[in-house]
Formats: C-alpha cells, sequence, structure tokens
C-alpha cells in the first residue's frame, strides 16, 4: 500500500459528461472513447455524479457515501458481463480488479491531505482512488491525461443537476446525443418494463431533450454540444473526428472501435444482434417493431422538438480555447 501510495497517477483533469436520454448511444461513445491514451474512461454510469449533484458533500464521508457505486464490488468479485433481463446476456466476462478495500484507502490518504478540501476535490480524489486501485486499468500510465470521461444519463432533465455539474466542473464539457424519438422507443420499451407505457416513455425522452436545449442555451464558452446518434452510426470517423478535434484530442484509428479496458465488446443492445462494430441496425428499428398509430403518436408529441435538437447537432462546434 505504502508503495502504491508513493507512486500515485493524480487523477485531476476536467470531465467529459456524455449524458441524454438512456438508450441513446452513450456506452457506444463511451466505448468509442476508452482506450485513448490522453483520457482515463470510466467504464459504467457514473451514478456518483448524480449523487454528488443532488446534494453537495461537506466532508470526506458523507462524498465517499456519495460517490461510490456498490456495483463496483460486485463487479470486482464476477467481472463485468452485459446482462439485462431477457433482452440482453453477452457471454463474455470482461475482468474487472478494482479492489474496494484499496479504493477506500486511497481515496482516504488522498482526502486528508488539505485542511478545507471542496467537492471538487473529492472528486479528485474519487478518481484518483477508482483508477489507481484498478489494478488491470491499462491506461493508467499511457502519459499526459486531458480528460476524465464519464457517463451518466437524464442529468439534463434538472435545471439543479446541471447547475452542480457546472459548478464542479467549470472547465468540463457535456455531450448529450439525441437519438429520433420512434428507433429510440422501440428500443427502450424493450430494456425498461416502465417504457412500455407509450406516453410515460415519450414524456421521459421530451424531458431530456427540452432540458438538454437548455443547457446548451446556458453554456458559456460552448461547454456544451448536441450530438446526433445518426451521425455517430452512419459518419463514425466524421463525428468522431469533429468530437476530438473539440476535446483537443489526438485523432486515433482506435476511436472507431468499441472496447472495455482495450478489449473488444459487443454492443450494449436491447436486441442482441450486434458484434463489435459500429452498426446502423438500431436505426432500422422503427420501421420493424413500431405499428402506424406509435407513429403518428411519437410525431405529434417529439418529431418538432427532434428536428430542431438535429439542427443543433449540425451547428459548427468551435475549437478555440475554453470551448
Amino acid at each position: 500500500m505504502n508503495e502504491r501510495l508513493s507512486r500515485l497517477v493524480p487523477v485531476d483533469q476536467p470531465l467529459f459528461l456524455i449524458s441524454q436520454a438512456q438508450r441513446s448511444g452513450g456506452t457506444l461513445l463511451l466505448r468509442l472513447l476508452d482506450g485513448h491514451p490522453e483520457c482515463h474512461v470510466a467504464p459504467f454510469q457514473l451514478r456518483s455524479i448524480d449523487e454528488v449533484a443532488k446534494r453537495r458533500p461537506s466532508d470526506a464521508v458523507e462524498a465517499w457515501e456519495a460517490l461510490y457505486d456498490p456495483k463496483l464490488t460486485e463487479r470486482f468479485q464476477r467481472g463485468h458481463r452485459q446482462r439485462k433481463h431477457d433482452v440482453l446476456d453477452d457471454e463474455e466476462v470482461f475482468p474487472f480488479q478494482l479492489q474496494p478495500k484499496l479504493q477506500r484507502e486511497i481515496y482516504e490518504a488522498c482526502a486528508g491531505r488539505t485542511g478545507n478540501p471542496g467537492p471538487r476535490y473529492f472528486l479528485d480524489c474519487y478518481f484518483t482512488s477508482y483508477f489507481n486501485a484498478w489494478l488491470d486499468y491499462r491506461n493508467l500510465r499511457s502519459g499526459p491525461k486531458r480528460w476524465v470521461i464519464g457517463f451518466e444519463p437524464g442529468i439534463a432533465r434538472s435545471m439543479r443537476r446541471r447547475a452542480a455539474v457546472r459548478h464542479l466542473y467549470p472547465d468540463g464539457k457535456v455531450v448529450s446525443i439525441v437519438r429520433d424519438p420512434w428507433s429510440w422507443y422501440a428500443s427502450a420499451r424493450r430494456w425498461e418494463g416502465r417504457w412500455s407505457d407509450r406516453e410515460r416513455a415519450l414524456d421521459h425522452w421530451c424531458s431530456v431533450a427540452k432540458g438538454t436545449l437548455k443547457w446548451r442555451r446556458q453554456s458559456t464558452g460552448a461547454g456544451v454540444r448536441v450530438l446526433s446518434f445518426e451521425d455517430l452510426l452512419t459518419k463514425t470517423e466524421e463525428t468522431v473526428r469533429k468530437l476530438a478535434e473539440w476535446l483537443e484530442l489526438e485523432f486515433r484509428p482506435d476511436l472507431l472501435v468499441p472496447t472495455f479496458n482495450g478489449l473488444p465488446i459487443r454492443a450494449n443492445t436491447s436486441f442482441a444482434d450486434i458484434a463489435t462494430e459500429v452498426s446502423t441496425r438500431p436505426l432500422e428499428r422503427a420501421r420493424r417493431e413500431l405499428d402506424p398509430d406509435d407513429v403518428a403518436y411519437i410525431e405529434a408529441r417529439a418529431g418538432d422538438l427532434y428536428r430542431l435538437l438535429q439542427r443543433k447537432s449540425q451547428t459548427k462546434w468551435r475549437t478555440a480555447p475554453g470551448g
């Protein structure tokens, strides 16, 4: 432990947050960025960001309780396997050697080094403990880092959470992926039983979409951008190049291959028909899955909002410092 503490790699870079309606390609984008040597990429949802956004901790213990995801312990013990009820059951298991005890020890050692830390310092300590205690993490010492990258859907719905992310990471950036509401609904209702209720599902999609527009409008320095799910699947290299330029990252061919800690991984899909490549099949779901009444209802509820978001996704992405 003493040797590991003496060789810690500080993880205090700004956050690049991927946040949109669930089932909109956030996991795919996370996997594409997974192996970039200039990034630390947390491979699972960052529920911790949402918890800290809800209630800012006043001390190191409160911060740990908000930040730590208990699912990490199970993943350490069993590895990571993509499964979701009866819609996804990938047999491949990926090792995930993030030791819970070691992570807590590193976190406490880091958090105790300053007398009056703020919430951002606790987040830096948490991410330092996360990536240094992840013993088989391939990217820890691959060179200087530009970003910590995380994914947490739905934050756009809440003004308080949007403001908290901006307060915690004024130097951070956010991308929200917009997926057309027709193919989104076809996927979402398979993934979550609660979204089999068409009205409830579209309430959720519209809430996230409207929050995304507000977030983008209120952001300073163009720190929030909208990315088209369709472009991510059909124009992958062009889209990822644009994103890399915005993030001031070197473009690398491995940005086009989804990986988990450097290992190729299948899609996290509701349909289990995609291998490890980026596929356009999700765009075809609505035509096969939805009846005419569904199509008409979604058009009436969300069609104009979707087209507005699509236009926003096509605007020029500023690349000047701070933007």
